[in-house]
C-alpha cells in the first residue's frame, strides 16, 4: 500500500548580519519584519507569505531568516537590496545557507 504524503515544502535558513551606518541603536524585530514586507512587495509584487519568509531569530544585528527552498535566491537578493529600515541606513551581509537551523549553527561555529 502506498502512503500519500502531504505536500511538504522544503525550507532554507539564511544567516545574516546587519551593519548600521552611523547609528548605534540596534534594530527591533518589528522594524525588520515591516521593512521585509515592504521591500518584498516593492521588489517582487509578492507577500512575505508567498516567499515563505519568517524571521526565526534576530538580536538587533544578527539573525536567521527562513524561506521556501525555491525562493532562496530571491530572499538573498531581497536582503541585499534593503538599504534603509525606518530612518536607519543599513547594510546586509549574508553568511551561510542551510536546510536546518542546526546546520547554520554548525557553520557559524566553524567560522569562529
Amino acid at each position: 500500500m502506498y502512503s500519500i504524503l502531504k505536500d511538504t515544502r522544503r525550507h532554507r535558513y539564511i544567516s545574516f548580519r546587519i551593519a548600521l551606518v552611523g547609528e548605534n541603536l540596534p534594530l527591533t524585530r518589528m522594524e525588520l519584519i515591516q521593512a521585509l514586507r515592504q521591500q518584498t512587495h516593492d521588489l517582487f509584487s509578492k507577500t512575505t507569505k508567498e516567499l515563505g519568509l519568517w524571521v526565526v531569530q534576530f538580536d538587533g544585528t544578527t539573525g536567521i531568516i527562513k524561506c521556501n527552498q525555491k525562493e532562496k535566491e530571491h530572499t538573498i537578493q531581497l536582503l541585499h537590496t534593503l538599504k534603509k529600515i525606518g530612518s536607519k541606513s543599513v547594510s546586509f551581509t549574508t553568511y551561510t545557507t542551510s536546510g536546518t537551523i542546526r546546520g547554520i549553527m554548525d557553520k557559524k561555529l566553524k567560522r569562529l
